[in-house]
Formats: structure tokens, sequence, C-alpha cells
């Protein structure tokens, strides 16, 4: 209706347009031209600033849904699970119950990182500073993942030399982009293949590169992989990994991930050491001496 009646005022004035210029009356022309622009930006204006209050309101109730609701139940699943777990006897049904909570942290990292986003792009601090020890984070991520190497009897090599001992970050952020990257290495290795964590330091950053061979990703996939709507076939899989470049922007780093030789594929990411730093510089690639697992 009020598009109609937007359109009804247009067209009456410029039906009056070559009325008043052929009668000499060009002043007030330009008076109604003037005014009508005037009205139609004041309306537009209003109609904005209404839409644009209503999806700060919409936003508001998004986060909190998040921050409580989803978060609160999600964590009573978990907790509910654990104890239930711990009680049972058959190895069969203990481990479905595994497979279940599993599923519940992995929702709720997807809650975190959808929360965390939204606060991000509000200006928000999001992470919680801390110093902490590279190799040692690394070595420990790396033990967690261990046992999935092993099933495909993958060994893991970490290189942890040439870097500041410690950095300022967020570690549970950290442990979280450790572990993804990783997962999805042993996950996409060939059986009885090795990955290779290599890294460096310079000018105040970290480079991690995360090394594995497997299927061949395109120039497509790598272009997407860490995109909003990155086509990747594993279901579960393109959200993992947008969660970590998420986690890379909170940072102020970058992330990529590319294909060499046909079939060896890399993660590559770089993070300031320092908490004040927020751009990422290009540093050389450098091969280690390792520390196997």
């Amino acid at each position: 209706m009020s598009i109609a009646k937007d359109f009804l005022c247009i067209s009456v004035f410029l039906s009056l347009i070559p009325v008043l210029y052929f009668t000499g009356q060009e002043l007030l022309l330009l008076t109604l031209t003037v005014s009508l622009s005037l009205f139609l930006a004041i309306k537009h204006i209003k109609k904005y600033t209404g839409l644009k209050n209503k999806l700060i309101k919409q936003r508001e109730y998004f986060i909190k849904t998040l921050s409580h609701d989803l978060r609160v139940s999600t964590l009573a699943q978990i907790r509910g699970l654990e104890i239930l777990q711990k009680k049972l006897s058959d190895k069969e049904d203990s481990s479905l119950v595994a497979d279940i909570n599993d599923s519940c942290k992995y929702t709720l990292d997807m809650i975190t990182m959808l929360l965390n986003t939204f606060r991000y792009e509000n200006g928000e601090q999001v992470l919680t500073y801390e110093s902490i020890n590279i190799p040692e984070l690394v070595s420990s991520c790396l033990k967690d993942t261990t046992t999935f190497a092993d099933e495909k009897n993958v060994k893991l090599h970490f290189y942890p030399n040439k870097l500041p001992e410690m950095f300022e970050a967020d570690r549970y952020s950290m442990e979280k982009l450790f572990t993804n990257l990783l997962l999805t290495a042993i996950f996409n290795s060939v059986k009885n293949g090795e990955i290779h964590i290599q890294s460096c330091g310079n000018a105040g950053m970290a480079r991690f590169t995360i090394t594995y061979t497997g299927i061949p990703l395109s120039e497509e996939e790598c272009r997407r992989m860490f995109s909003e709507n990155p086509r990747f076939s594993t279901v579960g899989h393109g959200i993992r990994m947008h969660f970590c470049k998420k986690i890379i922007d909170f940072h102020g780093g970058c992330i990529k991930v590319s294909n060499k030789n046909g079939n060896i594929n890399s993660f590559t990411f770089t993070i300031p050491v320092n908490k004040k730093q927020t751009s990422a510089n290009h540093l050389p690639g450098v091969f280690l001496q390792p520390f196997t697992y």
C-alpha cells in the first residue's frame, strides 16, 4: 500500500512537470521537486531505521537463544551422557553413548562458533587471551589424536624448533583449531601414511603447515574450503573448516589449504604471537628436525 502511494505521488508530480514548465512556473516546479525529494528521503530513512532496529533486536534474541537455551541444554546432554557412560557395563552400549556424546560436543562447538561470530561482528571481545607454550599445546593435541592415527597406521611428525616458546592466544580455540585440522588430515590421509606439522616464526608471527598425502583436492575445493558454503563431500566437514577459519579470524591471522604434486595436501595458517598484532606477514617455509609420535 505504501509503495502504491509513493507511485501515485510520483505519477502526479511527473504529470505536472510539462504543465508547470510550459506555463513559466519554474520556481514552483523547483519547489515541488525539492519537497518531493525530501519527503521520499525522510520516509525511506525512517523505514531503514525501523528495519535496522528490528534486525538488531532479532540478532540480540538470537544471541541470547544461542548462549542460554541451546548452549545450556547441550551442556546438560553432555553431562548426562557422561554420567550414563560411567554406569554402563556393556562395551557396545558404552561405545554408542560415547559416540552420541562426541556428537553433542561437536554441536556445542558449532553453537559456540556461531555465538562468537555474532559477538565478534558486534565488536565484542570473544577470546580469553593467555600465554601459551606452543610446542606443549601442539604436542597435547597430537597425543589426543594418536588413537585415530593408529587406526590407519598414520605417523604424526611435529617440528617444534625455531618457534617462540610462548604466544598470546585463546587456549580453548587454539586446541580446537589444531585438533580439527589434525583430525581432518588423519581422516583424509592414506593408510600407512605420514602427517608432518611444520612450524616457523618470524616478525612476531607463527606459521604452521600440516601436510598429508591423500585424495587430491581440486583448485575449486581449495578455494572454497573455508567459505560458508564449501561444497565439501563429507557431511559436517564444511562447518568444521569454517569453524577453524573463524578461530583464525578472531586471532587476526589467515589460513589456506593447497595441493601440490597431485595427492599432497596441506593446511597452512599464520597467527600473531602477540595480541597487539593483527596482520599476518609472509614467512618462508622451513623444514626442521622432527619430534615424532
